[in-house]
């Protein structure tokens, strides 16, 4: 079994759960988990996985606009929660805003648990508002670290709502039946996304394991299906099957051939890929800096590594007068950004100093390392590009 520690080297946590641990390689400090909830479906189990191992956090907070926390409180003591319900004083979304940042923004390692996107609907009469915590709450948990899980139903909610969702959010999470897909999830290995597991009850605790690929087909048909609101027989009118072809589909029991999925998303307007990834085409690939506590000596870390584009990414993080040096023997073109700090840049020709946005390009020579001359710490972006430029 992987161990549920705090994960203070990497800047993970714990889901609760080995499965989506192994699928999603944890949680990533400032990750917000969007689970969609499909029809008899039900979070609870989820959310007493990850209160299991509350310990990996400094402060577990439970946001409440409807229910009654009460609960909550009774089962799990030491979880706090932030009553926002009608009367309680937080009276707008911009309030709760500032409640969350004032209370998060005290701790190092924090987990928020949100009442649903359909209760913060209800409590502030329209989607918009929702949309409106969402966008503004969502960043600002990313900037504090903290893990935060949120929720809707599907197909209740505007357009607008659902694509604020999609861009904001790092991770949304199907789940529905037997099923749980990855829709989205920022910071991963490319095939993290679209990928489907198979969830089983195990003496009252999910237990998840990869699903076939027939099932990831699938939960992705049945994804786009309800974000287009369109009914089995519209797909498979478009898809030239029958409804039933679809229904056996959707259910893992049978596959599509390729040229009935070609057909299918031409009429859709999107690629197969964009199928499999129900629709949440990123268009990019992004790689999150490990958000844990620094271990008193200069790092150079992985962020980007992509042969095939021809470009690869470092971040250094240097206390004080640290130094570092670096490979040697890239070849290409290097580039070095400080975001922070005052630092010296070390080259065969120079030693320049940046200061806080500034950038050095190195065409000729190579990069050798770089120091914090400053006393404050500094934080260098190293960026390579190989000198063949993208590998076929």
């Amino acid at each position: 079994m992987a161990p549920h520690g705090h994960g203070p080297e990497d800047g993970t946590a714990s889901t609760g759960i080995d499965g989506l641990d192994r699928a999603l390689g944890r949680l990533l400090r400032g990750d917000n988990v969007v689970w969609e909830l499909e029809k008899r479906a039900s979070l609870d189990p989820f959310v007493e996985a990850i209160l299991r191992v509350r310990d990996q956090f400094d402060l577990t907070l439970a946001v409440t606009v409807a229910g009654d926390p009460a609960p909550l409180r009774a089962a799990h003591p030491g979880v706090e929660t932030l009553d926002a319900r009608r009367g309680s004083g937080v009276e707008t979304p911009e309030a709760l805003v500032r409640r969350v940042r004032e209370r998060v923004r005290r701790t190092r390692r924090a987990l928020v648990l949100v009442e649903s996107l359909d209760a913060l609907s209800a409590r502030w009469g329209d989607d918009d508002h929702a949309r409106r915590l969402f966008t503004r709450l969502c960043p600002l948990l990313l900037d504090l670290n903290a893990v935060a899980y949120w929720s809707l139903t599907p197909g209740r909610h505007v357009a607008a709502l659902r694509r604020a969702i999609d861009a904001v959010t790092q991770c949304v999470l199907v789940l529905g039946g037997d099923r749980l897909r990855i829709a989205k999830a920022e910071g991963r290995p490319p095939g993290v996304q679209g990928s489907v597991l198979h969830l089983r009850d195990d003496h009252g605790r999910p237990a998840l394991e990869p699903a076939p690929t027939a099932a990831r087909l699938g939960a992705a048909l049945r994804a786009v299906r309800i974000q287009r609101h369109l009914s089995q027989g519209e797909i498979a009118a478009l898809a030239g099957v029958s409804a039933s072809a679809i229904s056996q589909a959707e259910r893992g029991r049978r596959g599509l051939s390729l040229d009935t999925l070609l057909d299918l998303t031409a009429r859709l307007d999107i690629t197969i890929d964009e199928l499999l990834r129900g629709e949440i085409a990123l268009g990019y690939r992004l790689s999150r800096a490990g958000a844990g506590p620094r271990n008193g000596s200069a790092r150079l870390s992985p962020l980007l590594d992509d042969p095939e584009v021809g470009l690869r990414a470092r971040l250094s993080r240097l206390a004080p007068h640290e130094s570092v040096r670096v490979p040697a023997g890239h070849g290409g073109v290097e580039l070095v950004a400080v975001a922070a700090g005052l630092v010296q840049v070390i080259l065969p020709t120079g030693r320049p100093v940046l200061r806080r946005g500034e950038t050095l390009l190195a065409e000729r020579s190579g990069v050798t390392g770089w120091r914090n001359v400053g006393d404050e710490d500094a934080m260098v972006f190293w960026i390579l590009r190989d000198e063949a430029g993208p590998r076929p």
